[in-house]
């Protein structure tokens, strides 16, 4: 069985469009816990998780090395927006796009990193919406969970940030991950 599990990034950008992304990176239920202590064992000190816009760009490397060599792939759903689009229609946008490429993988459960309670709500009622208009079928499950309880939407974080920075021009974690990510563009 296929998880996937999914986290965002965003960068204003005030001289050109914006960028939302979500990535969500699949793994064999079997690679859980060995994946999990490699990137616990990629924690600094105390912080509760890790997070790539944290870490100074000689450790950004060492943690895109590190995920390059789990056996994960990924997908990236990126929409480049301008001002008139809000950010949750560029979310919404991206999240529809990446579950679909999910469900079209075999993946039968998505975790996606938790905002807060109100904000994943509406997360809810959009997965509940697709499913209604049978965008995607019941078959796939998704949950919320905050990240500092679930390691494995660090990989997500640090994918999606990765891709995001590539974009604008700091291509060098994305190099080291690109092997085992496919970014999609939503239009």
């Amino acid at each position: 069985m296929f998880t996937a599990f999914v986290d965002e990034s965003m960068r204003r950008r005030p001289d050109d469009d914006n960028i939302y992304a979500m990535a969500a990176i699949t793994l064999h239920a079997t690679g859980h816990h060995d994946a999990r202590l490699t990137l616990e064992s990629l924690r600094l000190g105390k912080n509760p998780r890790l997070h790539w816009r944290d870490e100074p760009i000689a450790r950004q490397l060492v943690i895109a090395d590190a995920i390059s060599k789990l056996p994960l792939a990924a997908v990236v759903a990126v929409h480049i927006y301008d001002t008139t689009c809000r950010t949750e229609r560029a979310r919404r946008r991206c999240l529809e796009r990446l579950l679909l490429e999910l469900e079209g993988a075999g993946v039968t459960e998505v975790v996606v990193e938790s905002r807060s309670p109100s904000q994943d709500h509406l997360d809810l009622l959009f997965v509940m919406a697709l499913r209604k208009s049978r965008v995607i079928s019941k078959a796939i499950m998704v949950h919320w969970r905050p990240s500092h309880q679930e390691p494995l939407l660090w990989a997500a974080d640090a994918v999606v940030s990765a891709t995001t920075w590539w974009i604008d021009g700091h291509g060098a974690g994305f190099e080291r991950l690109q092997e085992r990510v496919r970014v999609v563009c939503v239009d």
